[in-house]
């Protein structure tokens, strides 16, 4: 209790005009009191280095924490330090951003005073991007709406593509990078919180699509015990097909040839190690972007090619068996588990122009319309499950309703991983799950299709955050306001009490969200009203699970 004090004591807070200063084991901070476009104040602290540039030595290995900083460190400005991406990111205007591997950095964000005497909880978010994407800067993740509701958020960079997830499947370059940075996010949050306010015992972490899934990963991996009490995942799971890569080892062989076409692919791993580390980051970015996919082999449907994998039982291994497992046999977290959907997640495909073209092709060959988890080798097998497949949602040829088509890649990618990771999951802990069916102006302008739903992948972020500092919540419809509301409501109560409705609010309507249950999937449908319904895609889930039932070759490692 005596250290604790003292502690407290020398993390007291000075505001000097607008700047706010906060005193951690490894140095002073300097944040700023912040406001937006609606009057929020808050305070921001913002790239907070927490792991060493993982440069040299260090690229393709675990993160290592940060060493001590004299003086004061500045962490009051916006600038804007991304991972290597493998696309263009965000069109953010007038963003200049820097891609560099010196990216370890995350910011936290506080509605109070950051003292030792308050203890909010806390929310650390992972962003999305498929694990070859995405900035957790405040220009994408903006906490402005969420200060509204008593917490801390925390966001964090990680590695992403090449960089964070490329492997050799051993103990030279195991992999799961960026899912180890999270982890030393974690560990910092553990360790440093308590000076910004924040109870290190109340801590949530949530993301969105690989974020998502990363928060899953979490909820697998025993190194993430004890870090937090609570996960939201929206539109991810590990039982998602894209978050898991089985060709790791041809990819990571086939990147250095590409880089130059007369490395040895019979090389040894630790010849492969050193041939990446004497190349520029920008080159093997570069290199790895140009990586071919086709159709029926599509990184959103089969894998990314840089995503988590299973390593080989080692020390620091982050997970060493198969995620459908895992999930099925209760070997994840019990610990409460927020997750769901948007009503259709892939109707950003209605707008490109080659989307009816790309439906044909599918068609043309039915195969392409089955998963690899499926494991099927045989093509006639392939061929009948691709028929199977097809009859789920048509009789007649997908490339005639292509209202169908976009939902079959709706639940082949998100729907039906995300729902059975829910269903099985329910066995052994809390889970509530939630379909994201209201669309706004607020969440951008999606094509409408018919046959087909309308809220796309990403849309429900944008009534939890604040993009390019553009809080003007106010500006948009009543109908707009109000979903933002209940939806970070949801959010921020599940953080605070482990249950988003823990009492009567006329806000959501005065309803109890209830639990999912082996027998009885009761979810939220989020709309202009909420409203309890029962079995989500119920019209086309069921049969899912019945054709893998029927034709898929277990285990299964992904659904």
């Amino acid at each position: 209790m005596l250290l604790t004090t003292v502690l407290c004591s020398l993390a007291s807070v000075l505001l000097v005009k607008a700047d706010v200063l906060v005193t951690t084991p490894k140095g002073k901070i300097k944040g700023r009191k912040e406001y937006s476009q609606r009057g929020i104040s808050f305070y921001a602290f913002q790239q907070i280095p927490f792991g060493k540039p993982p440069v040299g030595e260090l690229r393709f290995a675990d993160p290592q924490p940060v060493d001590k900083w004299k003086g004061t460190l500045d962490a009051s400005k916006n600038r804007q330090i991304l991972c290597y991406q493998q696309r263009n990111l965000y069109n953010v205007p007038n963003l200049t951003a820097v891609e560099t591997e010196d990216c370890l950095y995350l910011n936290v964000y506080t509605p109070q005073d950051p003292t030792c005497e308050t203890s909010l909880p806390v929310m650390v978010f992972f962003y999305g991007g498929g694990f070859v994407m995405g900035a957790a800067s405040f220009d994408f993740f903006g906490p402005h709406y969420l200060m509204e509701n008593e917490v801390i958020v925390v966001t964090t960079n990680y590695r992403v593509g090449p960089f964070g997830f490329l492997t050799t499947g051993d103990t030279v370059i195991p992999g799961n990078y960026g899912l180890k940075d999270q982890l030393l996010a974690l560990q910092w949050v553990r360790d440093n919180i308590k000076y910004f306010g924040g109870d290190p015992e109340k801590v949530t972490i949530f993301g969105q699509s690989a974020g998502g899934a990363s928060a899953t990963y979490h909820l697998m991996s025993n190194r993430s015990n004890g870090l937090f009490r609570a996960a939201i995942a929206q539109s991810g799971s590990v039982l998602c097909p894209w978050a898991y890569q089985r060709e790791y080892k041809d990819i990571a062989y086939n990147l250095a040839s590409s880089i130059d076409g007369s490395f040895d692919k019979g090389a040894d791993s630790k010849t492969l190690l050193k041939f990446f580390r004497n190349y520029s980051a920008e080159v093997i970015n570069n290199a790895a972007a140009s990586i071919p996919q086709h159709t029926g082999n599509e990184q959103i449907i089969q894998g990314y090619w840089f995503t988590p994998v299973i390593e080989p039982e080692h020390e620091n291994a982050f997970i060493t068996e198969k995620m459908y497992s895992a999930v099925e046999n209760g070997k994840m977290k019990r610990v409460p588990l927020m997750i769901g959907i948007c009503s259709e997640e892939s109707i950003a495909r209605a707008a490109m122009d080659n989307f009816k073209s790309s439906v044909i092709q599918y068609e043309n060959d039915v195969s392409r319309l089955v998963n690899k988890n499926m494991h099927l080798t045989d093509p006639k097998q392939k061929k009948a499950a691709g028929e199977a497949i097809r009859r789920i949602y048509t009789n007649g040829l997908l490339q005639d309703n292509l209202g169908k088509a976009i939902r079959y890649f709706s639940d082949m990618s998100f729907n039906r991983a995300v729902i059975r990771h829910a269903e099985l999951q329910s066995k052994f802990s809390d889970v509530f799950f939630y379909q994201f069916s209201y669309h706004g102006s607020l969440g951008g302008n999606r094509p409408n299709l018919e046959g087909a739903y309308r809220v796309g992948h990403a849309e429900d972020n944008h009534y939890l955050w604040a993009f390019s500092n553009h809080s003007n919540l106010d500006k948009y419809p009543a109908s707009d306001i109000l979903a933002s509301e209940r939806f970070r409501g949801l959010f921020t109560n599940f953080a605070k009490h482990l249950n988003p409705t823990p009492e009567p609010s006329p806000l959501f309507g005065n309803i109890t969200w209830p639990k999912v249950a082996p027998n009885d999937f009761q979810y939220l449908d989020i709309n202009e009203t909420i409203t309890v319904k029962r079995n989500p895609k119920g019209d086309v889930y069921p049969k899912w699970v019945d054709l893998y039932e029927r034709m898929a070759v277990k285990p299964y490692d992904t659904f």
